[in-house]
């Protein structure tokens, strides 16, 4: 029963398959066969990473690679309760407070197939539209445009204009 959870590191990755091996540095650094990672996203920890693998009972072959434990050097980014967060390695992270109900997307770039706003969406730099803008009304302080304005209904100007 002592060997069915084992502690080791990673020391090779098969991106095809999502299995890896594990080295055993207890065990003389015995290497295990590629094996497959317990989890539901696809996010292989690096090359020297420790790692808890759980073997069957009826063998060392085996067994699945649990995510990297919590350890030294390794903590939760916030570490604060009704947070979650999945950090990717290059600064960018997703971030969800439940008690705020809020949704933080944190990357150099987004892309969003489709994307419906209920409520007010505020814009902090740029916009750039490369299809049509469809509203009721648009309000604003003023509009520049370097190319043709056509108007389908009728023309109100409040204010003076050049003439």
């Amino acid at each position: 029963m002592s060997d069915i959870i084992r502690v080791g590191y990673i020391s090779a990755i098969n991106y095809t398959d999502g299995t890896a091996q594990v080295v055993y540095k207890d065990r003389d650094n015995a290497v295990s066969p590629y094996m497959p990672f317990f989890s539901n996203e696809f996010d292989p920890p690096p090359v020297e990473t420790l790692v808890y693998v759980v073997h069957l009972e009826n063998g060392g072959t085996r067994g699945v690679i649990l995510p990297p434990p919590y350890a030294e050097g390794n903590r939760p980014p916030e570490g604060v309760a009704g947070i979650w967060r999945k950090d990717f390695g290059d600064g960018s992270y997703i971030r969800y407070d439940k008690k705020a109900k809020r949704l933080d997307v944190v990357s150099d770039s987004v892309n969003v197939e489709g994307l419906n706003v209920s409520g007010n969406l505020a814009v902090g730099g740029n916009a750039t539209v490369t299809g049509r803008i469809s509203a009721g009304s648009i309000s604003a302080k003023s509009i520049s445009t370097t190319g043709n304005v056509h108007v389908g209904g009728n023309l109100t100007v409040s204010g003076s204009y050049p003439t």
